[in-house]
């Protein structure tokens, strides 16, 4: 018998090529592919280090690295995959220590011609370490936890990192302190009991010289930087705002929209003549931009992953956070 219905055949070869595809496609793949390490989530900081880029990748509990930041995600390389919710890195250089956040450690890595090796696990950072800075002005390391409100400072002997110091920061008032910055030759917390706290810490007494008060509605905060003549700020949940003034909230500019953010924005860091903020929770991306004559200018969207997958879902229950 002889067809000649064209609909029939029509019909038949969409039939065999959805059958094709469905053998083809793996089950679950989606934009990013089926594993969570083709995509961020929850990035909270970006930096450069030693003509590396690296990103801390939080809720998929990795730090990776590339030289070349327009690289997808995939193709990065991985520093460390077994790392409890790390926050932030910071390094002197050569080595650089993070935070096992989940865990209430430090990891510390060195840097060698051959790669990333890690070298040391600091234990008993209690109370979620959260953020780390690196200051060549006293050449320490200064990791903040953000639940016990404590300062460790580390210095580098012969190789190894030695914590000198642990100071309980009784102006935070037991709050909960994601961040500190080094602005101007201080130390500046955010936001702690509803204050920001500016404080002396080159001869290790964090004195507080000047706090200034937050309104409930900006106590959130996530960051702070000073560029050009305003003090950028990253708040939790969904908001960045600007102002030059931090004595005068009533100032404030919001910036949020204009620097196309979905999430919230985190940490805020500066290199290549640029400033970058990851973004976090409903949205995860990294953002980029300029600033001219105190406008912002050329924002760029890095490795944009939305809204998170069952994949990285997933990938987030591994670990404590």
């Amino acid at each position: 018998m002889i067809i000649t219905n064209r609909k029939y055949f029509t019909n038949r070869w969409l039939l065999i090529a959805i059958f094709v595809a469905i053998l083809i496609v793996p089950s679950g793949t989606n934009a990013y592919g089926d594993d969570y390490a083709n995509r961020l989530y929850t990035p909270t900081f970006i930096t450069k280090i030693a003509g590396i880029n690296l990103i801390v990748d939080c809720w998929n509990h990795r730090i990776i690295y590339s030289r070349d930041i327009e690289l997808p995600i995939k193709d990065w390389k991985t520093l460390d995959d077994d790392i409890a919710g790390p926050h932030s890195i910071a390094s002197n250089g050569t080595i650089f220590v993070a935070e096992d956040t989940g865990r209430n450690r430090l990891f510390v890595y060195t840097l060698t011609p051959k790669g990333f090796k890690k070298t040391q696990i600091i234990d008993g950072i209690e109370g979620r370490p959260h953020r780390t800075v690196y200051d060549s002005a006293t050449k320490k390391f200064y990791v903040l936890t953000s639940t016990t409100q404590n300062m460790f400072v580390l210095t580098v002997q012969n190789g190894k990192v030695i914590v000198d110091q642990k100071v309980h920061l009784e102006f935070l008032e037991e709050a909960y302190v994601r961040s500190f910055s080094i602005i101007n030759g201080k130390m500046y917390f955010v936001s702690g009991p509803s204050k920001i706290s500016v404080v002396d810490y080159i001869n290790g007494d964090f004195t507080v010289e000047k706090q200034y008060s937050v309104p409930e509605e900006y106590s959130l905060m996530n960051d702070i930087k000073k560029l050009g003549d305003y003090y950028y700020i990253s708040i939790y949940p969904e908001k960045i705002i600007r102002l030059k003034d931090l004595s005068n909230f009533n100032s404030v500019e919001n910036i949020y929209s204009k620097l196309g953010f979905s999430g919230t924005p985190y940490f805020i860091n500066y290199f290549d003549g640029r400033f970058f903020i990851p973004e976090i929770d409903s949205n995860s991306g990294i953002k980029s931009f300029k600033i001219k004559d105190n406008e912002i200018i050329d924002v760029k969207t890095l490795n944009d992953s939305g809204p998170p997958d069952d994949y990285v879902k997933k990938r987030l229950s591994e670990l404590a956070t």
